[in-house]
């Protein structure tokens, strides 16, 4: 008998789908578990508040959320769980490195630097621990994107046209996020600077640089399912270089969509996991990717989206129709699956 794991997080939630444009609902767990007991799996449902830690999850599949919170505190917790897990023997679906890229773009940079397919590292990051590490390097390139860690939608996400720009929104973004946090320690910095002694560090919090690309009208949202992409195009804000946040969103086929559905699958290719969302520009001559996540994305661009892709005799077919999130993640997981048996 095959195990199997599902937890939900700590709303009693499993990851999140879109009825509509304004509405949030966790997908059905029960839909989940019935499609892998019908597959033979023995499904055992917990969360993070719920869980057993007496129990030995050695070879058991997990299906698994994250968080995105304010300071961190719930995503610390279930890193805590999958640690566990992972030590016992547990295989985690997407992999814990996939988990620790979630809502941490440095994590994510880092695993881009090691991806063998060049076409993905066509933006150029520098990872910072901190404003005093940024200050102490020496810029020669503007424009320069500046973003910190977290957050999504374009929060912390800067253009910098100079140093004084680039100083400017680096200090804003390496702020400890916790403003009391902040605020007790600029007080305990007064008193340093009265003692004579070195300062402690409040500009700490990491953050990365990105190169520019000129000249984007947009981008494009895709979710790898399996074999299906499902592509949403993304317009940049009014008068701002941003798309993420915009909601301005079309699933008309540009002319580039099929260079864009190539990217995606060369995408894929470097970045084992299940379930992949992918911002992509195109520069009107190639494509870049701006950043993926693994896990606990949002399903805007699948839930809502009248047709998806899938390759076919060699070519992209299109699929028209609405689909169900729930039988995507799950056969997705299955098709993850099976590709690793046969490898």
């Amino acid at each position: 008998m095959k195990n199997m794991l599902i937890i939900k997080d700590l709303r009693d939630w499993f990851w999140v789908t879109y009825p509509d444009w304004t509405t949030k609902m966790s997908l059905n767990v029960e839909y989940i578990t019935k499609y892998f007991e019908d597959l033979g799996y023995c499904v055992e449902l917990t969360s993070y508040r719920e869980f057993d830690y007496a129990k030995n999850y050695a070879g058991y599949i997990v299906l698994y959320t994250s968080a995105e919170d304010y300071c961190g505190g719930s995503k610390a917790f279930i890193e805590d769980v999958l640690v566990y897990l992972k030590q016992q023997g547990a295989v985690l679906l997407p992999e814990f490195r996939y988990f620790r890229a979630h809502d941490n773009k440095v994590m994510m940079e880092i695993l881009r630097s090691g991806f063998e397919d060049d076409r993905l590292k066509t933006i150029h990051s520098s990872v910072w621990p901190s404003y005093e590490a940024l200050k102490a390097a020496h810029f020669t390139e503007y424009p320069v994107i500046i973003k910190k860690a977290g957050g999504a939608g374009g929060e912390g996400v800067f253009l910098a046209k100079n140093q004084k720009e680039l100083y400017r929104y680096a200090k804003k973004v390496s702020r400890m996020t916790n403003l009391l946090q902040f605020y007790y320690l600029s007080c305990v910095n007064v008193k340093q600077k009265l003692l004579g002694k070195k300062l402690v560090l409040i500009h700490n919090s990491k953050f990365i640089t990105q190169n520019y690309i000129a000249g984007l009208s947009g981008d494009y949202k895709v979710l790898v399912f399996g074999e299906h992409y499902f592509v949403l195009h993304r317009l940049n804000r009014t008068g701002d270089f941003r798309a993420s946040g915009s909601g301005q969103f079309t699933q008309d086929a540009a002319n580039e969509i099929e260079a864009v559905l190539e990217f995606a699958e060369n995408c894929k290719a470097s970045i084992h996991a299940p379930w992949l969302s992918l911002d992509i520009c195109h520069d009107g001559s190639a494509c870049h990717l701006i950043e993926f996540q693994c896990i606990s994305f949002g399903f805007k661009a699948m839930s809502l989206s009248e047709r998806h892709y899938m390759r076919e005799g060699g070519k992209w077919k299109v699929v028209e129709g609405r689909v169900m999130p729930e039988q995507e993640f799950c056969d997705s997981v299955r098709y993850y699956l099976e590709k690793c048996r046969e490898e």
